[in-house]
């Protein structure tokens, strides 16, 4: 079964489009066979990271290795879905809990 995982932080924690794209780079690597980056976007004061896999936990628990996301952690929202619903299951982080997608 295939899932959709967002990760969302505060446009505030990161300076720079640039540095967006290397975490999401970096994100693609550290996933390797467990999950394909599916893109970002920015705007409403947030950016998020959208991936493809069949284990959102086990990803989201491999990601907490990579030093760009171990920085916003504090900051970072995570929730996933299966493809074709609606429904998102947030996954309780360290920090915040509130999750939306405009």
């Amino acid at each position: 079964m295939e899932y959709l995982l967002v990760l969302q932080v505060p446009g505030s924690s990161i300076r720079s489009y640039q540095e967006m794209a290397a975490i999401e780079r970096r994100v693609a690597a550290t996933l390797g066979e467990l999950g394909k980056v599916d893109g970002h976007e920015a705007g409403w004061g947030e950016m998020r990271i959208f991936i493809l896999t069949p284990k959102p936990i086990e990803a989201v628990d491999r990601l907490r290795e990579v030093p760009e996301i171990a920085e916003v952690m504090a900051e970072l929202k995570a929730a996933y879905r299966k493809l074709g619903s609606d429904d998102f299951e947030v996954l309780q982080l360290e920090g915040r809990n509130r999750f939306r997608i405009r």
